[in-house]
């Protein structure tokens, strides 16, 4: 931060408080450092950079020089800090010197914001005093444009804009320099709406801190209400009357990892341990953050076990093709505390819009090939195969490799390798089991024994009530209950009134024709 030796300093006070209030959002609270430096009038600045006083110029390098020991302090203190700063005035030419000769120290500055700045040097829109009394920077104006953010009032007579560029008759802008930091209204001083737009433009340049900032936790469901915990380095501990019968929390930030999700964008998932103490058990929590701003978006609910909670293996936490994964650990009838978790399963979340909802399940240890021949076939899957499943979710449920193939637009149909012939399995292309198809020379039947052959009148008798016929040569069963919404199953029919082929999953993709056909 940079500020005048008046701690009056409107812009500057409004600025930050804008700045902390974006970014608490962020990170945990920011440190605010005012730096004072000799105060020049307005007359005196005009004395010091007059012609023919050349050479000379207010206390600039005395400013420069408080902004590096302060920059050198904090860093001291904790290495990873990073700086915005605001400069106002006489202040904002101290960060346009220390911005371009200060190369060792300048990479560690985000951004900065400069109010009425001397150096304001915009063709077509004015100059600021020091530039038209032959103290220019010499450089394009602002310094670092990716980073630096300046404003300047109209008729501002210290940065110029609204006065004839390059006009050496000074007295006009005199007449309009305040005598106080604190004046209201007056063209020198800067509005809510331009210190709310600069204290904005600082937050937006900061990324968040996902080890250095403040959360809300519930500690596993532990208590129904989320309890703020701020966390340093990663590690923070939570105390009070919110965290149930507990003396503290003691809270690790265990897994941070940044992916992107359908209808969210850019986000991060955190995972956190929460130790509740006096105990000796840990507890573990999913949060999904914005990467942009640490906004909340949602957390995985918590597993529905008998006994000990399972554990998540961090490493594995991770996004893939638009869902949330995990491999955890669940406790079999013969694990303990002592031993630890044995069974290893992974486990799929998805987004559904408003919150992040469990997919699979699936049990890591790779089973024995299923026969799907013998399996019956419902809008929800067949056998171990689930409509939502990635298709290596899908692989591993089966035992058995689901390879490549051609597809059009919207999907694909694969087979499994090693058959059944005929059974195939529709993939959108985001890579989702949304369709099964039973085609020739496949006998398998759905779970109410339709198959291919089954008669049109066998499935209206089978499916009464609940039959769509959208063409002569297609039957639809849409299922009542509401666990079966959005799916059903396409009986596609021959010349002879029999059922030809089938297709169950989801109705957008329950068409018995191949993916990619007009």
């Amino acid at each position: 931060m940079k500020e005048d030796s008046d701690q009056r300093s409107l812009p500057i006070n409004a600025t930050w408080k804008t700045f902390e209030s974006v970014i608490a959002a962020k990170t945990a609270r920011p440190i605010r450092d005012l730096i004072f430096y000799p105060k020049v009038t307005a007359q005196e600045f005009l004395v010091k950079t007059a012609p023919s006083r050349a050479g000379t110029e207010p206390d600039v390098n005395a400013g420069v020089s408080a902004l590096q020991h302060a920059m050198d302090r904090a860093v001291r203190q904790c290495p990873s800090t990073k700086f915005v700063l605001v400069g106002y005035s006489l202040g904002a030419w101290v960060v346009d010197r220390f911005l371009l000769t200060d190369s060792r120290r300048q990479p560690l500055v985000l951004a900065a914001q400069l109010y009425g700045d001397p150096q304001w040097n915009v063709p077509g829109k004015g100059q600021g005093l020091a530039v038209i009394l032959g103290h220019g920077l010499r450089t394009h104006y602002p310094p670092f444009p990716d980073r630096v953010h300046s404003l300047c009032n109209h008729r501002d007579p210290i940065c110029g804009t609204g006065y004839p560029a390059g006009t050496r008759d000074l007295r006009p802008r005199l007449v309009n320099v305040p005598k106080e930091a604190k004046c209201p209204g007056h063209t020198h001083c800067y509005s809510d709406k331009s210190t709310t737009h600069g204290g904005q433009f600082l937050a937006s340049r900061v990324n968040v801190d996902w080890k250095n900032r403040s959360y809300g936790l519930t500690c596993d469901d532990t208590v129904g209400k989320a309890v703020p915990v701020t966390v340093r380095n990663g590690k923070g501990t939570a105390r009070g009357s919110g965290i149930g019968g507990y003396d503290h929390w003691e809270v690790q930030t265990q897994r941070i990892t940044r992916g992107t999700v359908p209808r969210l964008g850019d986000v991060t998932a955190v995972l956190f341990s929460c130790s509740p103490q006096p105990s000796n058990f840990m507890l573990q929590e999913l949060r999904v953050y914005r990467t942009a701003d640490g906004r909340e978006v949602g957390h995985t609910p918590t597993f529905q076990v008998d006994g000990l909670s399972p554990q998540y293996q961090p490493d594995t936490v991770r996004f893939s093709e638009g869902h949330l994964l995990a491999d955890v650990k669940f406790y079999g009838p013969g694990d303990s505390h002592a031993t630890g978790p044995s069974i290893l399963r992974h486990v799929t979340w998805r987004w559904d819009g408003s919150r992040f909802v469990k997919q699979s399940e699936i049990d890591a240890r790779k089973p024995e090939p299923t026969d799907l021949s013998r399996q019956r076939v419902t809008v929800n899957g067949i056998g171990p195969l689930r409509i939502g499943m990635t298709r290596s979710e899908a692989e591993r449920s089966i035992g058995s490799r689901i390879p490549e193939g051609p597809g059009g637009s919207d999907c694909r149909d694969l087979s499994i390798e090693g058959g059944p012939k005929g059974l195939l399995l529709r993939f959108s292309n985001d890579d989702r089991l949304v369709a099964i198809s039973v085609q020739s020379p496949a006998s398998i039947s759905t779970a109410s024994g339709i198959h291919r052959g089954s008669t049109r009148d066998e499935v209206m008798t089978t499916y009464a009530g609940e039959i769509n016929e959208q063409h002569t040569d297609e039957l639809v069963f849409t299922p009542k209950g509401a666990q079966f919404q959005g799916k059903v199953i396409t009986f596609a029919l021959n010349d002879n009134g029999g059922v030809d082929r089938f297709i169950a999953g989801e109705e957008e993709f329950a068409d018995p024709r191949p993916c990619g056909s007009d």
